[in-house]
C-alpha cells in the first residue's frame, strides 16, 4: 500500500477522485503544537527545546496514520507548499517511529489537478528543514512574546494577552486613530474657467502647472482681474503618448484587496472561499507572494485571448518579484479556462481570478494625453516664466481629483493667471476589454497655439480637506504588507487575532480600536517601543525569510531575540 498525507479532507476528496493506488489521508490540520498550558520552550546548554504534544482531539488520526504507516510501502507527504504545510509534514514524521522514516518522500504541489500530482510524484523529496525552522522560529518567538509580555499585562490590568505581529498592526490601526482625532479641517477654493469653443474645463494653476489652493478672500479679485479682461490664450499644447499597464497576475493580499474592491467580500471570506477553491482542484495555491505564472499556461491564455480578442492584444505579463518569494512557485490563477460547476460566492470569486489572470496577459491600454496651458496677460507677463518642464507633475487623472496636488500659491503672481486642461484620447484599448477602468477618454479639441477664446464664466468648487481614513481589513492588510509586517498566512489571522482580543471593532467596514487597544498600545509604547516599532517587526520578518532561505540559525535568531525582550539573562 501507498500512503499519502495531506491536511485537508476536502484536498484529500479532490485527489481520490483521480489518484489511483494511493491510499488518501487527511490530517485535518496540525496535529502536534506547544503544550496550552505551560511555556513548553526550554533553553539547555545554549540550545533551545520544544516540547510538542498532541493537539486535542487529534489522537484518534494521529492513531490512524501510525497503524497505516505500519503497512505502507511508500509515505508520501503533500501537505501545503508553505511554512505551515511543511511543519504538518514535520509533525507527520516527529509521531512516527523512527524504523518509518527512511519511507517517508515529500512533494510539492501548487495545483490539485492529475497533471500537477503525476509530475510531483516523479520529483520525490525530503521535508524542508529550512522552511520547518522558519515556522518553529515564528511559533517560538510568538510564545515568547505571549508568555513574557501577557503576565504583565494581567499584572497591569489593561489587556488580555500581547502578540509579536499583532502588536504592531495594533499600532497602525491606534496612530491611524490618533491622526483622525488631531486632524484640523482647512477650507480652500479650486477655481475652473469655462470657455466658449472650447469643451474642457480649465483649472487655474501656478508657474509650475501646480493647482492653486486659493483662500475664500483670494476669490473677489481673482474673479475681477479674470472677467475683466474676458479672453484667454492658448499658449501651449503638449502631447505625451501614455501607457496603463495590465494588473499583476494575483498574490494573496492582491487578492484579497480586488475580492473587497469587486465583491465585497472580506479577507477572512476570500481566504476561506479560495481555501476551498483550492482543494477542489479550481485554483493554484492561494498563499503566495509571487506573480509568476506558468509558462504552459500562459500559453493556453494566449489561445483563449487571440481567438477571442485578435492576436493584437496578447502579452506576457509582468513579473515583479518580491524581497521574498520562495514559498510558491506561481501566482494565483485558475487551472482551467473552462467554466467550472460552481455556486454564487465560489463562482463570483472563480470568475474574479480568472479576470485578473487573463487581464494580466493583455497589452496595456494606450492614449495621447494633450496638456493645454492658457494665459491672461496682465502688465508684467513674461511667457518665459512658466516652468514647462515642471508638467509631468500634473496628476494624470485629472479633471476628476485635481485637489489631490500639492498646492500652488497664489500670492506673489503678477504676471497674469495660469490655466491647465487635459485631455486623454484612446489609443489602444489593451486590457480595458475584460478589466474595468475608472479612466475616461475622449477626442481631442482642434485647436492651435496662440489662438484667443473668450470665458464664459468661472466657476469656484469648494474643496474641505478630510481626516485619512480608518483603515478597513483590505487596505491594512495592503500597508502591513508594505511594511514588511506578516506575511501571506498570517495576514487574516492577526485581523482575528485583535478583534477577539476585543482590541479592535469592525465599525461600517472599518477597523477602530477600543479603550483596551489603546491603552495595551500605549503600554507597550512606553515601557516596551522596540518591541512594537514597526521597523523592528518587519526585520523579524526578514530574517524568518532568511531561515527559510538556510541563510541564518534559526535557534541563535530566537535567543537573541529572548534577550532583547529582557527575560533572559
Amino acid at each position: 500500500m501507498k500512503l499519502l498525507i495531506v491536511e485537508s479532507p476536502t484536498k484529500a476528496k479532490t485527489i481520490r477522485k483521480f489518484l489511483k493506488g494511493y491510499y488518501v489521508l487527511a490530517t485535518y490540520g496540525h496535529l502536534l503544537d506547544l503544550p496550552q498550558n505551560s511555556f513548553g520552550i526550554y533553553l539547555r546548554n545554549n540550545q533551545i527545546e520544544a516540547k510538542y504534544v498532541p493537539i486535542k482531539g487529534k489522537k484518534k488520526i494521529i492513531e490512524k496514520i501510525k497503524k497505516l504507516a505500519q503497512k505502507a510501502e511508500k509515505i508520501i507527504l503533500a501537505t501545503d507548499p508553505d511554512r505551515e504545510g511543511e511543519m504538518i509534514a514535520c509533525e507527520i514524521k516527529m509521531i512516527l517511529p523512527e524504523k518509518e522514516h527512511s519511507k517517508i518522500k515529500r512533494i510539492f504541489v501548487h495545483e490539485i489537478i492529475p497533471t500537477a500530482f503525476y509530475q510531483a510524484l516523479k520529483n520525490l523529496t525530503q521535508i524542508n528543514e529550512s522552511l520547518v525552522k522558519a515556522q518553529k522560529g515564528r511559533r517560538y518567538l510568538d510564545r515568547i512574546f505571549g508568555y513574557t509580555l501577557s503576565p504583565i499585562l494581567w499584572q497591569n490590568k489593561i489587556g488580555s494577552s500581547a502578540g509579536r505581529v499583532q502588536s504592531a498592526a495594533l499600532r497602525l490601526i491606534v496612530e491611524r486613530e490618533e491622526e483622525i482625532r488631531n486632524f484640523k479641517k482647512e477650507e480652500y477654493f479650486n477655481v475652473y474657467a469655462f470657455l466658449e469653443n472650447f469643451p474642457l474645463p480649465l483649472v487655474l494653476v501656478d508657474k509650475n502647472l501646480k493647482i492653486l489652493k486659493i483662500k475664500k478672500e483670494e476669490l473677489e479679485k481673482i474673479k475681477k482681474d479674470v472677467l475683466k479682461i474676458k479672453n484667454l490664450k492658448l499658449e501651449k499644447i503638449i502631447e505625451e503618448k501614455k501607457k496603463i499597464y495590465p494588473p499583476l497576475p494575483l498574490d494573496t493580499e492582491n487578492l484579497q484587496r480586488i475580492a473587497y474592491q469587486f465583491l465585497k467580500f472580506t479577507p477572512k471570506k476570500t481566504m476561506f472561499i479560495a481555501q476551498k477553491l483550492f482543494e477542489a482542484g479550481y485554483i493554484t495555491y492561494h498563499r503566495t507572494d509571487s506573480h509568476l505564472i506558468n509558462k504552459n499556461f500562459s500559453l493556453k491564455i494566449k489561445k483563449f485571448i487571440e481567438e477571442n480578442y485578435g492576436k493584437n492584444y496578447f502579452s506576457l505579463p509582468r513579473f515583479k518579484k518580491e524581497k521574498i518569494s520562495f514559498e510558491a512557485h506561481e501566482a494565483i490563477r485558475p487551472t482551467s479556462l473552462e467554466k467550472p460547476n460552481l455556486t454564487k460566492d465560489f463562482l463570483k470569486l472563480w470568475q474574479l481570478i480568472l479576470m485578473m489572470t487573463i487581464a494580466s496577459h493583455f497589452k496595456p491600454l494606450e492614449y495621447l494625453e494633450s496638456k493645454y496651458i492658457f494665459m491672461q496677460k496682465l502688465p508684467g507677463y513674461k511667457p518665459d516664466e512658466i516652468n514647462y518642464p515642471d508638467i509631468n507633475r500634473i496628476s494624470s487623472s485629472y479633471p476628476g481629483n485635481l485637489s489631490g496636488n500639492n498646492p500652488g500659491s497664489i500670492s506673489g503672481n503678477n504676471q497674469g493667471y495660469i490655466f491647465l486642461a487635459i485631455n486623454k484620447e484612446l489609443v489602444f484599448d489593451g486590457f480595458s476589454r475584460v478589466y474595468p477602468i475608472k479612466e475616461k477618454f475622449s477626442l481631442k479639441p482642434e485647436v492651435k497655439e496662440k489662438e484667443i477664446f473668450t470665458i464664459l464664466n468661472l466657476d469656484f468648487k469648494k474643496i474641505e480637506t478630510k481626516p485619512p481614513s480608518r483603515f478597513n481589513e483590505a487596505s491594512l492588510i495592503k500597508k502591513m504588507k508594505e511594511l514588511g509586517i506578516g506575511r501571506p498566512s498570517t495576514y487574516v489571522p492577526i485581523i482575528e487575532i485583535l478583534k477577539k482580543r476585543n482590541y479592535i471593532i469592525k465599525e461600517k467596514n472599518f477597523l477602530k480600536p477600543t479603550e483596551k487597544g489603546e491603552a495595551v498600545y500605549k503600554f507597550l509604547l512606553e515601557k516596551y517601543p522596540e518591541i512594537i516599532d514597526l521597523k523592528f517587526t518587519a526585520l523579524m520578518e526578514e530574517k524568518l525569510d532568511e531561515i527559510a532561505l538556510d541563510k541564518l540559525d534559526y535557534q541563535k535568531f530566537v535567543i537573541d531575540f529572548w534577550q532583547k525582550l529582557g527575560f533572559l539573562s
